[in-house]
């Protein structure tokens, strides 16, 4: 099973509007959750069975302008970890996938032609690989992620959160 659905869009804290930071926690979240709950039964009578939950580069350096999408997916990250140790001795692996900044459709048609977005087939075929070449791993960082996902154990987070959303900014204003 993969949890591949979400739903990312800009939010502006200072409207006081919820309508869309709902709408992230119910698809984004509560999706997988719920899923899991209703399949999990089904899964852990599989002699192998596989749960893939899809973070985001953006769980481990949020991106300002998508605060709750952001947010979700580092729950996403908690809540993976968590359900990979309480199945650990069950028939079903877990694993992470993290996506860097992908070109696809996620917050509009313009985004699938992003030159600083990773385009979608090489992340499929880089993903495809990681999968295919290291089957211990539980989380599947493409390379372009790495810097999102290692920036806290690298040092100069403050900098590097800074930096990344002053470049963000730039580009869409």
């Amino acid at each position: 099973m993969i949890h591949n659905a979400g739903i990312m869009r800009p939010e502006s804290v200072q409207n006081g509007a919820t309508a869309d930071a709902e709408a992230a926690v119910a698809t984004n979240l509560l999706g997988p959750i719920r899923l899991n709950a209703a399949l999990l039964p089904l899964l852990l009578k599989q002699p192998r069975a596989t749960i893939m939950t899809v973070s985001s580069g953006l769980a481990f350096v949020p991106l300002a302008g998508t605060p709750t999408y952001c947010a979700t997916k580092a729950a996403i990250h908690s809540y993976t970890q968590s359900l990979r140790y309480q199945l650990k001795d069950t028939s079903v692996q877990v694993l992470e996938l993290i996506p860097p900044y992908v070109q696809t459709e996620l917050m509009g048609p313009e985004m699938a032609k992003d030159p600083n977005a990773m385009p979608l087939k090489d992340f499929i075929a880089e993903t495809m690989n990681i999968l295919k070449t290291s089957p211990n791993a539980l989380e599947i960082c493409v390379e372009r992620v790495k810097p999102l996902r290692f920036a806290e154990a690298n040092g100069g987070y403050d900098a590097f959160f800074k930096t990344f959303n002053d470049a963000f900014a730039a580009r869409t204003h």
